[in-house]
């Protein structure tokens, strides 16, 4: 059978210097909420021809502003990193000018393929790795751990690894995943989350593309849910897309992360009521309950034990790293999710948490009704700020998005 999806295409136009006469205002309002190191964006004006360049000039400071185009939606947007403070109740405006000419742009944000995984880095500084490759199981008599389509590692700005592949404790637990626990697909139990069990797996597929660029860089991959039937035959129970951006920010990085699951089949998933399953990270290894400035933070102010199967806006993972500093992960869930705001499994002693809507009963993914889920994560140094993390939160969930007149 044939698998069909949307090929996501990122279109990167270069800035120039030789300018048009014609131009068209774009103006940013904060609204409610302020905007501190965030990335913005603006639709194109239907006036500039498909694939022409131009420049974006703030009339605060009458300085060009290094953007990127997006032509992967339904509308063609321009996207930058605000580059200075927008708080509440103000607005910026800014000149989109017409230009010629293509000089040498600078790719902060780079997507590397190494045929085994996708390595994105912001300057210099590592970010976040993608596994296409199966990564063997570190333990030759269980060969079922092997796995790929997932991402490890995740770096702090300062280079630490903030995440864990193949804990001794949990070898199937790797990064960033999205694997399902208590199912049934075609009348029989699978469990893509355990490999122990043997009846499901999640494996990378393929890679639909990549972007480098001056303001965002990342990936689009396919991934398949495989379910282990009793009839010997493997079977795809859900395909799905990731797509993966990083922005251009070094203070602590900022990955949009979105997931894309469809029914491979005319059989529907179905996902039963279980306290976990679903979106997971597993932090770094030494942040176990016993490890001092090691746990879990929740928007509401819970941590471990008091905010395991609550619903909270955004949790924060964190521990020590090198010299003794602190630094973290902090997810925001996108009100566009599926049962929002979801239930979130706190482990009672492990560095991991994931987000559970299946805490609240079943519920299935049907043929011809994609779901759609959307996290941001927020990579950290030292101790999480609350209040910076609401903020982002805030900007994250209600963005500013400019307006164009001629």
């Amino acid at each position: 059978m044939q698998i069909r999806f949307s090929i996501i295409v990122f279109l990167l136009l270069p800035q120039s210097i030789f300018v048009r006469a014609q131009d068209n205002t774009i103006k940013i309002n904060a609204g409610l909420y302020d905007r501190v190191g965030v990335p913005v964006q603006s639709p194109i004006p239907d006036s500039v021809p498909k694939g022409h360049p131009f420049i974006l000039i703030s009339n605060d400071t009458n300085e060009r502003v290094p953007t990127q185009s997006d032509y992967s939606g339904d509308a063609p947007v321009v996207r930058w990193m605000l580059e200075q403070p927008l708080y509440s109740g103000q607005s910026r405006s800014y000149r989109f000018v017409l230009v010629d000419g293509f000089p040498k742009r600078i790719p902060r944000v780079r997507a590397t393929n190494t045929n085994d995984a996708i390595k994105i880095t912001v300057g210099k500084l590592p970010v976040l790795e993608y596994n296409m490759a199966i990564r063997p199981s570190p333990d030759e008599t269980k060969p079922h751990y092997a796995r790929s389509g997932f991402i490890h590692p995740i770096f702090d700005p300062q280079g630490n690894i903030l995440t864990d592949d193949f804990p001794p404790d949990h070898m199937h637990q790797h990064g960033v995943m999205f694997p399902y626990t208590k199912t049934t697909f075609r009348g029989q139990a699978v469990d893509f989350w355990n490999q122990a069990a043997k009846q499901g797996d999640v494996t990378h597929v393929n890679l639909v593309g990549t972007v480098t660029g001056p303001v965002f860089g990342g990936f689009v991959a396919e991934l398949h849910h495989l379910a282990f039937l009793d009839t010997d035959k493997t079977a795809t129970a859900l395909t799905e897309i990731w797509k993966v951006v990083v922005y251009q920010q070094d203070e602590l990085f900022l990955i949009d992360f979105t997931s894309t699951q469809k029914c491979a089949t005319d059989d529907p998933l179905v996902l039963q009521e279980y306290h976990y399953g679903g979106w997971a990270i597993r932090g770094r290894r030494n942040w176990v309950k016993a490890t001092a400035g090691a746990g879990f933070l929740t928007s509401e102010g819970k941590k471990r034990d008091a905010g395991n199967h609550t619903r909270p806006k955004w949790v924060n993972i964190h521990g020590p790293v090198a010299n003794g500093k602190q630094a973290g992960i902090t997810v925001l869930n996108h009100p566009d999710n599926y049962r929002f705001p979801q239930p979130v499994r706190l482990h009672p002693s492990m560095p991991y948490f994931c987000w559970a809507p299946m805490v609240l009963g079943d519920y299935k993914i049907e043929p011809d009704k994609p779901l759609v889920t959307k996290y941001r994560m927020v990579v950290h140094q030292g101790k999480v700020n609350a209040a910076k993390m609401t903020e982002l939160y805030n900007d994250f969930t209600h963005p500013a998005v400019g307006s164009t007149e001629k």
